[in-house]
């Protein structure tokens, strides 16, 4: 929803295109400027945007023309305005001038001008700091200004006089975070109305309040938290002015209400990080991105997108107090509490479905008499059974008093309404409670040891058992959050008061139904006061995000979950889905295991429902094998012909001379043999590359539930903004066509569906290439891999049968894990130039994972020590040499100083590796 102070921005700027026509809207990355231009257009085709005259009557909202433009580092004149269009016709490079997108809408508006036409034509130059603008706008530069009663005009190359009418009006946007290719001069400036995009959070939140408590992981507490790390750390050089100073806060339209400790996570942490390895933030930041780091890498989050909460459909829904004491009838109460407990959130549905749904301290049924004879059933059933064995859980008779077949009675309700969906099977919640039944209150009720193994049970019993179970789960994970976050005060305040409640709770219980009597009108009347006394909780009843007042005191109602980061490539999938941005970059040292993370990610995504991940063997069935429509899509489409993969995939390398040609479109140049093969021809065809063409497969209606992933191996290896081009607006805005500079299949249009993701890889210790700039990075998701001594102890342990094999694995597992800690040391702060970051570039885990100790020593004299020499030449480390000479740390040293020749000092260097893998 709108903020007021976004609807009142873009009324204001709505209303200086309508008057002025060429507005530039700049600020820092992640302001917002896009979305403001494609809003202020929408908004001037209300009536009351009339400069270039009033609407015919009738009309409530203009007509409109928009052609967004991302401008790039390869964009030029020739694309933009007219020029040589290089196209295939029969396998013939054709060449003819063109008007180009400008001219081609300055035809039409002008037309649409002559014709009084209700309409209005939009161009929006994305991004002009990208390009070359002035070398781009070229000799219509000068269209772009008022020429009072005589409007100036240019000829094109039919001779044919055009010019900016009135209908038409420009919106530009510039980022000020990153450089831009070229010095803007005021023979730009001066035809625009430049206006800055203030960076604040009240454009995302009406209540945007700089003040937060430390624990505080709202989307408004992470903005401010990451906008003070950056205005109190940066270098000297960049807080010159008030502009410099803001230039480098990240902006506010990157915090999302959902999902705000993934943000953090994955994208507002490495980018702080990277400011600091950039210079632009001291490294006396580091203490604060550490801190938040910390705060959202915990074992337990208050952010609810970190919630296991998809496990479970409800049908019963919006249950609030009144209702729920109103509704009494055998099991409904129960019904009632499972569908708050879950809407309310406070708790995961593994909760639910361990603690109360599956749990014999609520309920549990094990046997019964059916014709008097007692059976056991074939599996316990418990507060809930799946749905389809209803009929296994019965009891009574099969025939009656005439001796006919009649049905038994049910143990679990047949009531569609009252189904509950795990995992997407039905539940069917135990019936047979009757309201004349009450269970008066003793002691072993509290401590919750017993099973409650019960042919029918009473209703207050059944309710005490599930709130019993629902403030357990409350006590245990708040005590575990404030055991890695003891300073929030509101969760220690919200875990007191949730423990309050319950012994308020147990006393109350303990109170009801004194008498001796079991009359069932008592009994009755005391299941009505207990339903009484649960709707007057206040806890239960309240929502996420609502406050409690105790003492003065205001207590915020959350929740915290905990976080399974074991599980990396499911977090992976959610990130992306949570977040809607759907390319991610798994970032890392040399033999950090990222190609290999993204193969297994791709097995992950690629497996069925809750079954075990895909093999390489499947995995690679699934690559694709071809892109046109007559053909397969991949190996796996031959062998199941008409059936439609889960996923598809395909990879790429980037390297240094890799640009838009290669990756988007282009022109494919090949031989065409004569018909009797004895001559040659040269054919050009404009066609296509790999990300074209996944684009336009993963858009076909046929594929609409496949997964596309695109692979790109060493991501940073080349200039992103070059090779995407126009696509880096396609990669925020999926599903909305982008021009190119090519025509295939008689379109030069360009869709980057939903379904298409990309996995990139980088290697943060390669400094032979450029990094990828501010703009681009927040486009992406990072995960970062770092070496990890827990894998080289695990490796082939789980693979071997044979009990000696798996002893001698791990004799080898524990010596290259000794290894691993030794080379470690290097990486240390005292041995490391300032200049270099240990995540960045100590060399990881996969150099280790061997099956013997001679491949141990061959990777340490021909891998390791080549790439640590490496390091060293490049001014890496600043070590001191000891002065004991037979020491193996000497000698490592030693080996990467060059000073011992690992080519020909054979014995000296395995000598040294011997004592490195030795236990000190």
């Amino acid at each position: 929803m709108m903020t007021y102070a976004t609807r009142s921005l873009i009324n204001e700027l709505s209303q200086i295109v309508d008057t002025n026509k060429y507005l530039l809207l700049s600020g820092c990355t992640g302001v917002g400027k896009t979305y403001l231009a494609t809003e202020i257009v929408n908004n001037c085709l209300k009536a009351e945007y009339n400069s270039q005259g009033k609407l015919s009557a009738g009309k409530d909202l203009y007509d409109c023309e928009l052609e967004f433009v991302p401008i790039h580092p390869s964009f030029s004149y020739e694309d933009f305005v007219s020029g040589i269009s290089i196209a295939t016709e029969d396998g013939t490079v054709i060449f003819r001038h063109e008007d180009k997108l400008l001219l081609s809408l300055l035809k039409k508006a002008n037309e649409s001008w002559r014709c009084k036409d209700d309409k209005k034509y939009f161009l929006i130059l994305d991004d002009i700091g990208r390009g070359a603008i002035s070398g781009i706008l070229g000799d219509v530069l000068p269209l772009i200004e008022p020429h009072g009663e005589c409007p100036y005009k240019v000829r094109n190359e039919g001779e044919e006089r055009v010019w900016l009418s009135p209908n038409v009006y420009i919106i530009a946007t510039k980022s000020t975070t990153i450089e831009s290719l070229e010095q803007f001069n005021y023979g730009f400036f001066r035809h625009f109305y430049e206006r800055s995009i203030e960076n604040d959070f009240k454009y995302m939140d009406d209540d945007a309040s700089t003040s937060y408590s430390e624990y505080d992981i709202s989307a408004n507490a992470m903005y401010y938290r990451a906008r003070r790390i950056v205005t109190d750390n940066l270098r000297h050089r960049f807080q010159i002015s008030a502009s410099e100073r803001d230039k480098y806060v990240i902006g506010h339209g990157i915090y999302k209400a959902d999902g705000t400790t993934m943000i953090a996570r994955y994208q507002i942490v490495p980018m702080l990080r990277q400011y600091v390895k950039d210079g632009i933030l001291d490294k006396t930041a580091k203490a604060s991105i550490d801190a938040l780091q910390k705060l959202v890498d915990g074992k337990y989050s208050k952010d609810l997108s970190f919630a296991d909460n998809e496990r479970i459909v409800i049908k019963k829904k919006d249950i609030d107090a009144t209702m729920f004491k109103n509704q009494g009838l055998t099991h409904q109460p129960m019904v009632n509490l499972v569908s708050r407990i879950k809407e309310q959130g406070l708790i995961d549905d593994s909760d639910i479905i361990q603690g109360i749904m599956f749990n014999p301290q609520v309920l549990v049924r094990k046997k019964a008499k059916l014709d008097k004879v007692e059976r056991v059933f074939p599996s316990p059933g418990y507060l809930y059974i799946e749905r389809k064995n209803r009929d296994v859980y019965t009891y009574g008779t099969t025939i009656d008093s005439k001796g006919k077949a009649k049905r038994p009675r049910f143990f679990y309700s047949g009531n569609k309404d009252d189904v509950v969906v795990v995992d997407g099977i039905d539940y069917s919640i135990a019936s047979e409670m009757q309201p004349k039944e009450y269970t008066r209150w003793y002691e072993d009720l509290d401590s919750g040891k017993d099973e409650n193994e019960r042919y029918s049970s009473s209703p207050n019993s059944m309710m005490f058992r599930i709130l019993r179970s629902y403030y357990r789960a409350l006590e245990q994970h708040y005590s575990s959050y404030l055991a890695e976050y003891p300073g929030d005060t509101n969760i220690e305040r919200l875990k007191a008061y949730a423990a309050q409640e319950y012994r308020w709770l147990v006393s109350e219980s303990r109170k009801l139904h004194p008498e001796v009597s079991d009359e069932a009108d008592v009994n009755a009347r005391a299941n009505v006061e207990f339903r009484d006394v649960i709707s007057r909780l206040t806890l239960f009843w309240k929502n996420i995000g609502e406050t409690i007042t105790v003492g003065g005191q205001s207590i915020t109602v959350e929740g915290v979950y905990k976080v399974d980061n074991s599980k990396k490539y499911e977090e992976y999938s959610r990130a992306m889905e949570t977040l809607g941005i759907h390319q991610m970059i798994m970032q890392g040292p040399p033999g950090t295991s990222k190609t290999y993370s993204a193969r297994e990610y791709l097995k992950y995504m690629g497996r069925s429902d809750d079954s075990q991940p895909l093999t390489d063997e499947a995995l690679d069935l699934l690559q694709v094998n071809s892109y046109s429509k007559d053909k397969p899509l991949s190996k796996w489409a031959e062998q199941n012909p008409g059936e439609t993969p889960k996923i598809a995939w395909d990879i790429v390398q980037f390297h240094p001379s890799y640009g838009y040609e290669d990756f988007v479109r282009g022109i494919e140049v090949s031989t065409v043999k004569s018909a009797d093969g004895e001559k040659s021809s040269v054919s050009y065809d404009t066609v296509n590359k790999i990300l074209g063409e996944m684009a336009e497969v993963a858009s076909r209606p046929e594929f609409k539930d496949t997964k596309f992933f695109l692979v790109i191996d060493e991501i940073n290896r080349a200039n992103l903004a070059t090779v995407f081009g126009e696509l880096i607006y396609g990669l925020e805005y999926r599903g909305k066509s982008v021009a190119t500079p090519y025509t295939v299949e008689n379109s030069n249009k360009v869709v980057l569906p939903d379904n298409l993701y990309i996995l990139g890889t980088m290697n943060t210790a390669d400094k032979s290439i450029g990094g990828i700039d501010y703009a681009i990075r927040r486009r992406f998701l990072f995960f970062s891999l770092l070496p990890n001594k827990k894998i080289i102890l695990e490796y082939r342990i789980d693979k071997l049968e044979d009990a000696d094999e798996r002893t001698a694995q791990q004799e080898i597992n524990e010596k290259a894990a000794i290894l691993f800690d030794r080379i470690a040391e290097l990486f240390n702060a005292d041995n490391l130039n300032n200049e270099y970051y240990r995540d960045d570039v100590q060399i990881g885990h996969t150099y280790f994972l061997v099956s013997s100790e001679e491949q141990l020593y061959l990777r340490f004299r021909y891998q390791m020590i080549p790439i640590l020499r490496e390091y060293y030449k490049d001014g890496m480390f600043q070590f001191d040499r000891p002065e004991v000479e037979n020491d193996a740390w000497a000698g490592l040293l030693g080996c990467i100083t060059g000073e011992i020749d690992i080519n020909t000092d054979e014995d000296k260097v395995k000598n040294i590796f011997e004592k490195l893998i030795k236990p000190e």
